[in-house]
């Protein structure tokens, strides 16, 4: 079934930028993004969000000079789809689109630019020491591998639990200790937002949201989060399927925001049940979604292990798919597993995550192209 929210593509011959800046225009009146792509003889503008207002003037879209074609797609989760079909059935297929993060360091964080993007941090800031620690780290590590430009600082402060009796982070105080952790290293960080009412105090602060697991298909976090137009991570339902997952993308995609990163975190499957692993990776779906859509997807090797002692073998498992970035639960000691108040004990240590980067780097130079080049990439 086809959503009821068109999307539109118009096809511009080069050189005609008045043309190029009416459409602009038209699309801020209507509520809508443009993003366009220059191709060899014209500009693809791709208009983003509910296109309904804007496809009403589809006729003066077609007299504007230099319009080749203005048509509605007719595909499903219109504003994400890598294949999308114009109804006489011709193929517009899209290039996969990178996300930005930038850093107080002036360094930008490009997710799904061909390079791995190493995401990692405590589960929850707990203690202003503990985050300031664990962020050093992080630094420290991407200097020492010339890969800070790919560092990201992961750490919630708004805990979804399934007892409510467990702790539930240190909500804004917690977002106050993650700042402080950017001031004095100057990486970006992201955070978990639950509650749709709090994304713009929290959106004030973070570089990047992040939606779990359980507010997967909770769609007014997803359209405020959409409206916040920052970057954010979209972890996959544990029960959901790909489709699920796609659509629930497209609710934040519909408010104007394309900056969306899917992340596989494992399923609950009935593998789950022996007690060897907490939640099943579905390493298949990495590749479905570099098929499907134009989004990045990055891999949660952390939440399907529920044990540290396996989080690297998750981890390196997911290169083989050629993910964009994974985002991994750390300690900034060993010693400090017994303090920690949640998902103690899939934490991994920095030193052990550290020896987990250079191994990524080393598949990167000596078995990635071949893996591309097999994968027809």
């Amino acid at each position: 079934m086809v959503d009821a929210s068109p999307a539109m593509i118009i096809e511009v011959e080069k050189g005609n930028e008045t043309t190029l800046q009416q459409i602009r225009d038209l699309a801020v009146r209507c509520g809508n993004k443009l993003e366009v792509e220059d191709g060899p003889l014209f500009v693809t503008a791709w208009v983003i969000g509910d296109t309904r207002a804007f496809e009403s003037r589809a006729g003066y879209l077609s007299g504007l000079p230099g319009v080749r074609h203005a048509w509605t797609v007719a595909a499903d989760y219109k504003n994400i789809a890598r294949v999308v079909r114009r109804q006489d059935g011709r193929a517009h297929i899209r290039e996969r689109r990178p996300v930005e993060v930038r850093g107080l360091d002036g360094l930008v964080r490009r997710i799904g630019a061909g390079k791995h993007i190493f995401m990692c941090g405590p589960d929850s800031a707990q203690d202003l020491e503990q985050v300031l620690a664990i962020a050093k780290l992080a630094r420290s590590v991407g200097e020492r591998f010339g890969v800070l430009d790919r560092m990201i600082l992961r750490g919630g402060a708004f805990k979804p639990r399934t007892r409510p009796t467990d702790w539930r982070g240190h909500g804004m105080n917690g977002i106050t200790m993650l700042d402080a952790a950017r001031e004095e290293t100057g990486l970006p960080y992201v955070t978990e937002v639950m509650d749709h009412n709090l994304v713009p105090e929290i959106a004030a602060h973070a570089d990047m949201l992040q939606i779990g697991t359980r507010n997967a298909q909770n769609f007014d976090l997803h359209e405020a989060v959409g409206r916040s137009h920052k970057p954010v991570i979209l972890k996959r339902g544990f029960g959901n399927e790909a489709e699920e997952w796609f659509y629930a993308a497209e609710y934040i995609a519909n408010q104007g925001n394309l900056d969306i990163v899917l992340c596989e975190r494992g399923m609950k499957t009935l593998y789950t049940k022996g007690g060897y692993c907490r939640f099943h990776p579905d390493f298949n779906v990495i590749t479905h979604v570099r098929k499907r859509t134009i989004l990045p997807v990055i891999f949660d090797p952390s939440h399907p292990a529920g044990d540290h002692t396996i989080v690297g073998q998750n981890l390196i498992a997911s290169l083989g798919y050629l993910v964009d970035g994974t985002i991994t639960e750390t300690l900034h000691e060993e010693g400090f597993r017994n303090q920690q108040l949640c998902d103690a004990a899939q934490a991994l240590d920095m030193d052990k995550y550290a020896q987990l980067v250079e191994a990524v780097l080393r598949f990167e130079d000596s078995v990635g192209p071949a893996l591309r080049a097999v994968s027809g990439e």
